[in-house]
């Protein structure tokens, strides 16, 4: 998997052209371009934007010196955030987080590790930065992490959500995607944030932190109904909707692709209305080696609790071959389906 710049962007108007930035793949790419168009509703003292990456080291220019400092714990009081809040969760997740409360400071900037939830394939991790001396500019405060579970790095897709509290105060709740499906028990999480950057320049780290946590409350917690539904893409690939899942943190459908024998990548989005009338849509979070998820949008209400029946069509809109702007012309691509959330099989 290539190295990754997480590059932020600001709220003003910007042509969406992704041509040179050859280390963010298409799923990640279209994921930004589909938060700028709901990131419009939101002022700039309260913005929440969505951001994909691929995991890996940052290369920018201008980087830092050598001398990395010395790690210290933080004395700077910053308050703990909740997670549930931070993923718009009007619910209880006590029973499922770990609280790990602990702060390092090194090189003008304090790195807060809030909580973290285990959910099925995914680490949500919730962070607040805070720079001692220099205030943000538009471009934000953003870190950059490498994940270990069980002592092994995890080489995966990211994507989160983050609000900046004030000029010195960056708040992210990133969900890391895991390799293994079936992780269960304690596990081991190392974190390192290896960059921190700050008016558009890389503050060095390391910044690292060592926890256990334990997903098995969750997962218990967690509903699962098995999927038969498929659909063809115009160059022949097949998509296989394999399980919907839902619990506390939200809905999810796993999904795997055949690869396309043209090279074509397609952004996917799943539509329609729950039987109450309710607007559905389940968006493409990430794919990897044909190995996909659905999920729903947090900016989208709740699913409602008296739901019994989801009816879904998928749609696909095909990535530029060669860069240039990425369009949101979707198009119908298979049958419409339902999902019964009573009667499962």
């Amino acid at each position: 998997m290539s190295k990754s710049i997480y590059e932020m962007f600001n709220d003003s108007n910007i042509d969406l052209n992704f041509e040179e930035v050859e280390t963010f793949n298409d799923i990640e790419k279209q994921n930004i371009k589909r938060t700028f168009k709901k990131k419009v509703k939101n002022n700039k003292s309260n913005k929440k934007f969505k951001i994909a990456m691929v995991m890996g080291l940052l290369i920018v220019t201008g980087l830092f010196g050598t001398n990395m400092g010395k790690t210290v714990l933080a004395e700077i009081n910053i308050v703990s955030v909740d997670i549930a809040n931070k993923l718009g969760i009007n619910k209880n997740l006590d029973e499922y987080k770990t609280v790990i409360d602990k702060s390092i400071t090194k090189n003008g900037i304090t790195i807060k590790l809030n909580e973290v939830i285990l959910n099925e394939n995914e680490l949500i991790v919730s962070t607040t930065l805070k720079s001692h001396d220099k205030k943000m500019d538009e471009s934000d405060m953003h870190s950059f992490a490498e994940l270990y579970i069980n002592g092994k790095e995890i080489k995966s897709t990211a994507s989160g959500s983050g609000k900046r509290v004030d000029d010195y105060t960056m708040e992210e709740v990133i969900s890391y995607r895991l390799d293994d499906d079936s992780i269960s028990g304690d596990i081991d999480v190392k974190i390192k944030y290896k960059n921190v950057l700050l008016k558009g320049n890389e503050v060095s780290g390391p910044w690292i932190f060592e926890f256990k946590t334990n997903g098995d409350e969750l997962a218990i917690d967690t509903n699962k109904i098995k999927l038969a539904y498929k659909f063809k893409l115009d160059d022949m690939s097949q998509v296989n909707l394999k399980e919907y899942t839902s619990n506390n943190i939200g809905e999810k459908i796993y999904y795997t692709k055949t690869k396309s024998k043209n090279n074509v990548n397609y952004d996917l989005i799943l539509k329609g209305t729950d039987d109450l009338g309710n607007k559905i849509e389940f968006y493409m979070s990430s794919e990897v080696d044909g190995e996909g998820i659905f999920k729903r949008d947090s900016l989208q209400e709740p699913l409602s609790k008296d739901a019994k029946i989801l009816t879904l069509t998928p749609y696909a809109s095909e990535f530029p071959k060669k860069g240039g702007k990425l369009d949101s012309n979707f198009v119908k691509v298979g049958e419409t389906f339902v999902i019964d959330l009573i009667n499962k099989k």
